[in-house]
């Protein structure tokens, strides 16, 4: 598939994602999470190439964020940040939305029959909150564990979804981490203007830390070039389409 087409198809299912949800209640009334464009790109590129018709593999990806739609919604409302500023009914809102998200999940992949990648994302959203349980606890054993444990918390739905459809530990690992890659990526950019970060907790725990007297923006950005690091030592030699090689490369840029 040629880079335009890789766009445009893209584009379709971002609108397929929209278009239900957007013309209801909810997207007239709520402000939940955005569709993230860099796991739609990767659940796009793990489905590129199967036998997997592409309308179908449209309405597949659709669900897979749906149900990222509806876990990043309901974790919303746990987060101490979030839950002194939301009123009331934002909260039920909150709650309603991400009821709705996982309904449409359900819905669409049982329209296919796909009963064993259902049970596959399931895990990967089990996994998902087991991860970010043991960060906000911080039952964690070292720097290595922290890491881990950071990557699963944003991309363990991602991993079951590509490991189903086939595709090479690495490719998982590289998808995986350029994802956690654009979260750190717009830390940095919350940090800078608004002077907070859920990442506060681990760097005053000393993760992490492979500069002794840095100060946390300096953390941060080491762990950045961690991340980036385990990209560039992985990354080449992956058969990934033009779209999502130039993404990429301009992820590592920044």
């Amino acid at each position: 598939m040629s880079y335009q087409g890789g766009v445009a198809q893209l584009k379709q299912v971002e609108a397929l994602v929209l278009d239900r949800t957007t013309y209801r209640f909810l997207g007239e009334n709520f402000e939940g999470p955005e569709v993230d464009k860099d796991q739609m790109l990767w659940l796009h590129e793990a489905i590129r190439g199967t036998d997997v018709d592409d309308v179908v593999a449209n309405q597949v990806i659709g669900a897979t964020l749906y149900v990222i739609l509806a876990h990043d919604t309901h974790d919303g409302i746990d987060e101490v940040t979030d839950r002194t500023r939301q009123t009331s009914q934002e909260r039920q809102l909150t709650v309603l939305a991400g009821d709705f998200y996982s309904s449409l999940y359900y819905r669409t992949l049982a329209e296919f029959g796909m009963i064993d990648l259902l049970a596959s994302l399931q895990r990967g959203v089990q996994e998902t909150n087991e991860a970010k349980v043991n960060l906000y606890q911080l039952h964690i054993t070292g720097d290595e564990d922290y890491l881990a444990h950071l990557v699963k918390s944003k991309t363990a739905i991602f991993e079951k979804f590509a490991s189903h459809f086939g595709c090479s530990e690495t490719f998982v690992q590289v998808g995986a981490y350029t994802i956690l890659l654009t979260y750190l990526l717009e830390e940095r950019k919350k940090w800078l203007k608004k002077n907070e970060s859920l990442f506060k907790t681990a760097y005053e725990h000393g993760y992490m830390a492979m500069n002794a007297q840095a100060d946390f923006a300096t953390w941060l950005e080491d762990l950045i070039v961690t991340v980036k690091t385990e990209i560039k030592a992985n990354k080449d030699g992956l058969a990934i389409s033009e779209m999502t090689e130039k993404r990429l490369q301009e992820l590592l840029g920044q």
